[in-house]
């Protein structure tokens, strides 16, 4: 007789407790975003970029200086943050 399959769940698959109301939160009342709120997100990152490959090419006044490498990635950060809010 073959060993029934090990598994981590504990109810079938597709079902839900009883009594238990679940809250769909990706589906929510909020408007879309504006149509210049990627265009923000696109300069914010290639900013970044710029400062970084201008640190580089030494375009920018002390550079190489790693001020400068903080500077962008920091733009870059920034960036990705509001991409994360975009809707």
């Amino acid at each position: 007789m073959a060993r029934p399959k090990k598994t981590s769940r504990l109810t079938p698959k597709g079902t839900r407790p009883q009594g238990e109301e679940v809250e769909d939160t990706l589906t929510g009342d909020l408007p879309p975003s504006p149509g210049w709120f990627g265009w923000i997100i696109l300069s914010l990152l290639l900013v970044g970029v710029a400062v970084i490959f201008s640190n580089y090419m030494s375009w920018l006044p002390g550079s190489p200086s790693s001020s400068w490498i903080l500077g962008g990635l920091g733009f870059i950060l920034v960036g990705i943050l509001t991409a994360t809010r975009w809707r």
